[in-house]
């Protein structure tokens, strides 16, 4: 029995315990949108100052997602997976006791820190279980589990707060996620497929391995200099991608909501019910534009429209989609457009791993990646707060939230439309192959993917 085949049923229950452990996470991000009109009223805050504690809850975010990615080159994953759901069910105590702004915002820094790191740590725990050539099905798992906290739980929530209050809400979750953590105490395994020495934690193509077997004269350098990785078209172009979605991604969680009871006039009950369609889009459109771009590769579209144009059209579609909300009102169109807007966007971040894989050496790809990640939750940062300041000073609350809805979609389209611009990957290498070559440095890398010659 090898490695890649051990423990079949042990592995699937490991995917099915991070399916929940993502399930969690999201949605406790979910949680403090819809629960924003209340608490907001309870705690006679302001919708500048209920958008900065919002925003607070990524203070630490970034920063988490880097340093405990690291560490999980050094610390066993069932350990760093069971510290941050006990750390995030705890960060919710502070709410039960004493409900006030200091204590949200405490708590919304220690879940941000805790939840950071949540999907790298759990995508490298779930790959030490199951070979490169087998991750597909565990992966989309794992993208299900993700939307199903963030859009299936959702009824459940606004039932808890509709009839006893946003501070159950809070509690429900808290004991949720130390329920799972005693669960996971029992069944979290260290999967057998190590980073080193085998082929399922890195595939086939090592760095030095993938050169060894091309011979290709097109194969990047061992390493280059950070600023001029960063400052690439195809690293800039997926930033600024990565950047708006994000940005789409924290008005759904923050904002969305409020707009739904405020401007369109639902219930609170109804806006749960419609939390759960742009979470359903998500679980289906993902996989589909996914197979639609290994399609165009295999026709021989070359990466830079199959991964670079489609990653950054679902950017401009959301943000079109957002933009036409506040001239919509409610009913099934505002509906589909709520679901387009909040869905297909995050598309962009399976592509932006991508093309960033096909320009950056393996040696700095983490470094890379972990910085185009800050970059891109540098939104929710921004985003709440910046929202929050618009509905406060506009003419009137319900303008102030239809004149930023449509501002974060044009930006949107505008992200979208330059990043699909910019992005050349194929550029992008034989200007640092070149680079290279002047220099005298090795070729270590893997060549252009077909289509791309």
């Amino acid at each position: 029995m090898t490695l890649a085949t051990r423990g079949t049923g042990r592995r699937w229950l490991i995917a099915a315990g991070l399916f929940f452990f993502l399930a969690i996470n999201f949605a406790d991000k979910a949680l403090i949108g819809l629960a924003a009109e209340p608490i907001m009223r309870e705690l006679h805050l302001t919708h500048t100052e209920f958008g900065r504690i919002a925003a607070s809850f990524f203070t630490f975010f970034s920063l988490s997602s880097v340093l405990v990615g690291l560490l999980a080159d050094r610390i066993q994953t069932r350990w760093l997976l069971l510290a941050m759901a006990v750390i995030w069910s705890v960060a919710q105590v502070p709410l039960l006791l004493f409900a006030a702004p200091a204590t949200l915002v405490a708590s919304r820094m220690l879940l941000g820190a805790s939840e950071g790191p949540a999907y790298p740590v759990a995508v490298h725990a779930l790959y030490k279980w199951f070979p490169d050539h087998e991750r597909a099905v565990p992966s989309a798992v794992l993208t299900v589990g993700s939307a199903f906290g963030a859009g299936f739980v959702a009824p459940a929530i606004t039932a808890i707060i509709v009839a006893f209050g946003w501070h159950a809400a809070f509690l429900v979750l808290a004991i949720v996620g130390l329920v799972w953590s005693a669960v996971w105490l029992r069944i979290g395994k260290e999967g057998p497929l190590g980073t080193h020495g085998t082929h399922g934690a890195h595939g086939t193509h090592g760095a030095h391995g993938g050169a060894a077997q091309s011979g290709h004269a097109d194969a990047l350098p061992e390493k280059l200099p950070l600023a001029m990785l960063l400052l690439s078209r195809t690293c800039i172009a997926g930033n600024l991608s990565g950047f708006a979605a994000y940005a789409l991604l924290t008005m759904q969680t923050i904002w969305l909501p409020s707009y739904l009871v405020r401007v369109a006039g639902y219930s609170l009950m109804q806006v749960g019910w419609i939390a759960v369609l742009p979470a359903f889009g998500l679980m289906v459109a993902s996989p589909l534009l996914g197979w639609w771009s290994q399609r165009l590769m295999a026709r021989g579209v070359s990466s830079r429209h199959a991964r670079g144009t489609l990653g950054a059209a679902v950017v401009a579609v959301s943000g079109a989609a957002l933009a036409l909300m506040p001239t919509l009102p409610a009913g099934p169109a505002l509906v589909a457009a709520v679901t387009i807007a909040f869905s297909i966007a995050s598309f962009t971040f399976a592509t932006g791993v991508l093309l960033a894989g096909e320009v950056v050496p393996p040696a700095q790809r983490g470094g890379v990646l972990g910085i185009n990640v800050c970059i891109a939750t540098l939104a929710g940062f921004i985003t709440p707060a910046v929202m929050g300041h618009i509905i406060d000073h506009a003419a009137t609350p319900i303008a102030g939230y239809q004149f930023g809805m449509m501002l974060a979609g044009g930006f949107a389209i505008v992200a979208g439309i330059v990043g699909a611009l910019l992005v050349e990957p194929v550029a992008d290498r034989r200007r640092f192959i070149a680079y290279a070559a002047a220099r005298g440095q090795g070729r270590v890398t893997a060549p252009l993917a077909a289509g791309e010659q």
